[in-house]
């Protein structure tokens, strides 16, 4: 077999490497089509390697924020329907509590206690609320119950409390048992004292997570409607006008304590609303950033399309000749 001539040799070597370079010139520029944006970006922008870094750096940070407050929100907002839940349940069980006419005969006292201890039962749950399967009223604490069962809870009470206990030690009892380091802080509390840390927001924008099922507010409620609850487990059952006084005692007292509970609703809806700001802003940033970076960064696309289709042109000649070279040598060869 005839060999080929060197000069088709070092043609056919030139046409490969200028087919290669086109191939990945075209690989390159339909890239940059369809993402929007330059691929050598360092050269695209001079070498400004600072600019580059700033502009990605703000775009992370931003992003970071965007998550953070975002959760956050989703946070404060399962808090504060929480805490609209319970105040309902709070109102209907007070103003029914302070009308004895509702449950003038000493058969209906079982079942006025029966709806205090299920009023109890229900914020115990509400307070034991789980977003993404963390407890949103145990601190930092998450992973576990904010509060123990309300059966575990009223064993535990009613086991401190002496026979014969007439109704004003047993309203003691309990006012002392949820009493800062009583038996609820020790026992029924399953949450960490420890708030959870300052979460940044960006902007200047910080906030800590602080209400907890041990809030002042909340052990108010929980101790007035255990003092009802209690009456389930057979107290005072020989006494039935001291458990009609004590029922109209805990519905006074629960009026008084939604006064406080509708401050510490006020005080995560001033949160929500920092929260709200601190999310604005970093989406605000956010959209800059990649507005910048973009501009930046962003091919002409009808330059891009002129280049590629003039890419593909000579692609088409490397191949025509390429062709035309193989038929040439095939005819010295015959």
């Amino acid at each position: 077999m005839k060999p080929l001539a060197l000069g088709d040799m070092a043609r056919s070597h030139a046409l490969k490497q200028n087919s290669s370079k086109l191939k990945r010139q075209l690989t390159s520029l339909q890239q940059e089509l369809i993402s929007g944006r330059v691929n050598d970006q360092l050269r695209h922008t001079g070498g400004d390697a600072a600019l580059l870094s700033s502009l990605r750096q703000s775009l992370s940070v931003s992003a970071i924020n965007k998550a953070n407050s975002t959760v956050v929100s989703t946070f404060l907002n399962g808090q504060q329907e929480v805490l609209t839940r319970i105040s309902d349940i709070v109102q209907d069980r007070a103003g029914y509590l302070i009308r004895p006419e509702l449950y003038p005969t000493d058969d209906q006292l079982p079942q006025a206690i029966e709806r205090v201890r299920s009023a109890l039962s229900d914020i115990t749950t509400l307070l034991n609320t789980k977003i993404a399967g963390k407890s949103i009223f145990a601190g930092s604490k998450s992973d576990t119950p904010a509060l123990r069962d309300v059966d575990t809870m009223i064993s535990a009470i009613v086991s401190t409390i002496p026979v014969g206990a007439d109704y004003a030690a047993i309203d003691q009892i309990i006012s002392d048992w949820f009493a800062p380091g009583g038996g609820f802080e020790v026992n029924d509390y399953l949450g960490s004292p420890e708030k959870t840390g300052a979460i940044p927001l960006g902007n200047g924008y910080n906030l800590r997570l602080e209400l907890t099922a041990d809030d002042s507010a909340i052990r108010s409620i929980l101790a007035e409607l255990a003092k009802g609850a209690v009456l389930k487990q057979g107290l005072l059952a020989t006494e039935p006008a001291q458990q009609r006084e004590l029922l109209q005692n805990i519905g006074s007292n629960l009026l008084s304590a939604a006064s406080a509970f509708r401050n510490t609703q006020e005080n995560i809806g001033l949160k929500q609303a920092y929260t709200e700001n601190a999310r604005s802003e970093a989406q605000a940033q956010h959209a800059t950033s990649e507005m910048a970076l973009n501009s930046l960064l962003a091919v002409d696309e009808y330059d891009v399309a002129s280049r590629l289709q003039d890419a593909m042109a000579r692609l088409d000649k490397i191949y025509l000749l390429t062709a035309r070279l193989s038929r040439l040598s095939l005819s010295e060869y015959l």
